[in-house]
């Protein structure tokens, strides 16, 4: 005689989303326990399951399982269906979390609100201020310079005025020649300061059809870009070589007003001084 004997197939893996911690999100985001954030999270993988089926897959003890059912129950996230055994099913987490959501979109809002009427404060007693810190950066590296000199003439919405001696400008026309068409493209102003030397006709030839040249006697080793008479940077470059990966030059960028007020007229009256 032949006996089959029915064993009921026993779950025994523990949830996905259970073992990945998840929890601990929802119960910090909706104040649960950890009990009733396992079994909601648990369910939610499920589909349906009894109660000792959620032990198994949460973690949760046997004895705990009914009581952190009927709370979540209370609480909208879980629904009892009705037969036997018991079973239980989660709510839609669209519907079960919208008012947590609505809740924290709103609390956003707010907070966003809050830190632009903050922010709008800051300004006006900034503008009040007699002392005041500003901004300004250094740059080390010739690459790293002419990246920000790229940054800025991308940027640029109105105008670009350049100061520099030959030999920088060889090396802007070398690295931007594409971006001074483009520039012109985009209706921006160009204005370009610099000395006419033998090895730069060529050169002032090419741009003097595109941009605005005021040619004059500069020696200074330096490139002074100006953005929109708003971002200026100043950067002393050696020209003994023409190499892209050069560590030696430095440069100083700011885009704060005043600073870029007082560096600018420094600039100009050198200038002018050097043209008499």
């Amino acid at each position: 005689m032949v006996v089959f004997i029915s064993l009921a197939k026993r779950t025994s893996t523990r949830s996905n989303l259970v073992s990945g911690a998840t929890w601990r999100r929802l119960s910090e985001y909706l104040g649960l326990s950890e009990y009733e954030a396992r079994i909601y999270i648990s369910l939610i993988e499920a589909g349906q399951a009894k109660a000792r089926t959620l032990s198994v897959l949460s973690g949760v003890p046997r004895t705990k399982v009914y009581s952190v059912l009927k709370r979540l129950i209370d609480m909208g996230l879980v629904s009892e269906i009705p037969g036997a055994p018991r079973k239980f099913s989660p709510t839609p987490p669209s519907v079960a979390l919208k008012h947590h959501l609505q809740t924290y979109r709103d609390t956003v809002q707010d907070l966003e609100a809050l830190v632009s009427a903050l922010e709008s404060a800051f300004r006006k007693a900034k503008t009040k201020e007699d002392i005041r810190q500003c901004l300004a950066w250094i740059i080390k590296g010739r690459k790293r310079i002419f990246e920000k000199i790229q940054e800025m003439l991308a940027m640029a919405k109105k105008n670009v005025c350049i100061i520099t001696n030959g030999n920088g400008l060889i090396l802007l026309y070398k690295m931007f020649n594409k971006m001074f068409d483009d520039l012109i493209r985009r209706s921006i102003e160009v204005k370009i300061v610099t000395a006419n030397k033998p090895n730069t006709e060529h050169i002032l030839r090419e741009l003097k059809y595109i941009c605005d040249i005021k040619e004059f006697d500069f020696h200074l080793p330096m490139i002074i870009v100006s953005i929109d008479n708003e971002h200026i940077l100043i950067s002393h470059i050696q020209f003994d070589n023409y190499f892209l990966k050069f560590e030696r030059d430095e440069a100083i960028f700011s885009n704060d007003p005043a600073l870029y007020r007082l560096v600018w007229l420094l600039v100009s009256q050198a200038i002018k001084r050097i043209q008499l």
